[in-house]
């Protein structure tokens, strides 16, 4: 209570000391695993300065929330146990940051730019917010203003929202409305489940009837169902302000004009590209040579399927100069090479169609994988360092009922007798 603003669109709830005390019970259970990770003689024990800060910075839970009219930015408050101590806490805080303390009506703040953080207080609250984009103080002064000044946070025990965060025993847990989802970290895996409300006229499809690449490394797919105008406006409104449509002359609104909002998703195996490189140089009588080389690169076998509802999406992308002699331009990185059904518009590293197992599913979304495999199959910048360590993923969602969704998901860790989190944690650590 006295964390979470009144107007609170999305909250989260963080069970830092349930995470610490199965970390906890986890070491006296293998104990060898955590001998041979941790270095004794490189730790030093630091002294709790708790007391002398004047804030509790690691309470049993940390609550997260978001809102409506403040868009990619997450607040957090804590209260203030000794403002004289903290006081002198943060000024030396900011101070190390590089950071500068400015004033405003009731309360004192601080841009952090390097941590795309911006903190403020008075003499009872701290407030935290963050954001992946630049620092916008005036985006973000009112929320300040309505903690620090105004006081409006929730203190009635009773409040539903509160009730819900309370009776909720993940370790991490979700909601927004009538939405929850929670996630437990366990021995070998990450365990996600609940129930998302969407709106009560959305439109799901019941089954959906899938051509899967049997034993791929990767695939998911998505069934959107543009027979739902909602979903076909969500889905324009999400991609509206893609840089990468922008630079590549498309209009998402003219996409989903063709789209019947399916996609889908597969990597299984690799195959060989060619790129011819032009280069130019000078012959004897000093003329300009053009030079053609060609260049041969390992890609992964990836299949990316577009359904559509009319013919129609591969002229227009030829059209906006986005397919050339039926390659995707418009990703560098590899040749995509470009044909359509009435059905479907295949987007697909390498020419050969392959082989599928037609199946029916529940879900309106599916995602597997196999990390082992993907290892194999494809490559980005220290991406060996995280897919050595897991196992599996597996992502379900269907349509339990009007206006409800039901979510579940495993994300399995190589070993099976230590807690994922230790896992991950030791092992991008030691890769260092």
């Amino acid at each position: 209570m006295g964390v979470v603003h009144k107007n609170a669109d999305a909250v989260v709830k963080i069970d830092l000391h349930g995470i610490q005390e199965t970390i906890v019970l986890d070491a006296l259970s293998s104990p060898k695993f955590y001998y041979d990770n941790i270095s004794f003689s490189s730790s030093k024990k630091e002294k709790d300065s708790t007391l002398d800060k004047g804030i509790n910075l690691k309470p049993y839970t940390v609550v997260l929330y978001t809102l409506k009219n403040v868009e990619n930015t997450v607040f957090s408050t804590f209260p203030i146990d000794n403002f004289t101590g903290f006081n002198a806490y943060v000024k030396e805080y900011i101070k190390n940051k590089k950071g500068k303390i400015q004033n405003a009506e009731g309360y004192k703040y601080a841009v952090l730019e390097k941590s795309k953080v911006c903190i403020a207080w008075n003499s009872k609250n701290l407030v935290i917010a963050a954001t992946p984009e630049k620092i916008n103080i005036t985006k973000i002064s009112a929320v300040f203003t309505d903690v620090l000044v105004d006081e409006n946070l929730i203190i009635n025990k009773n409040n539903s929202l509160i009730q819900k965060l309370k009776s909720a025993k993940e370790h991490i847990v979700y909601v927004k409305g009538e939405s929850a989802i929670g996630l437990n970290f366990e021995d070998g895996k990450l365990m996600a489940s609940g129930q998302l409300e969407v709106n009560k006229s959305s439109v799901f499809s019941k089954e959906i009837i899938v051509n899967s690449i049997p034993d791929a490394s990767l695939q998911m797919y998505l069934d959107y169902s543009f027979t739902d105008e909602n979903h076909k406006k969500d889905f324009i409104s999400t991609f509206k302000n893609s840089s990468f449509l922008q630079k590549s002359n498309l209009q998402i609104d003219s996409i989903a004009k063709y789209s019947n909002g399916f996609f889908s998703l597969a990597v299984s195996g690799k195959t060989k590209q060619q790129n011819t490189i032009i280069t130019y140089d000078y012959d004897e009588n000093f003329n300009k040579v053009e030079k053609k080389t060609v260049q041969e690169k390992e890609a992964p076998k990836m299949y990316i399927n577009f359904g559509v509802n009319k013919n129609g999406l591969q002229a227009y992308l030829q059209a906006q100069g986005a397919v050339e002699q039926s390659v995707f331009t418009a990703l560098p990185i590899y040749n995509f090479y470009v044909s359509s059904t009435p059905k479907t518009s295949l987007f697909a590293t390498t020419k050969n169609i392959p082989k599928t197992a037609v199946f029916k599913s529940a879900n309106f979304l599916d995602i597997t994988a196999d990390f082992s495999k993907l290892n194999n199959d494809i490559s980005f910048p220290k991406s060996n360092l995280l897919f050595e360590l897991l196992n599996t993923l597996e992502v379900k969602a269907n349509q339990v009922k009007p206006g409800v969704v039901g979510l579940k998901g495993t994300l399995s860790a190589k070993r099976d007798d230590v807690n994922i989190i230790t896992q991950l944690f030791f092992g991008l650590e030691n890769a260092k």
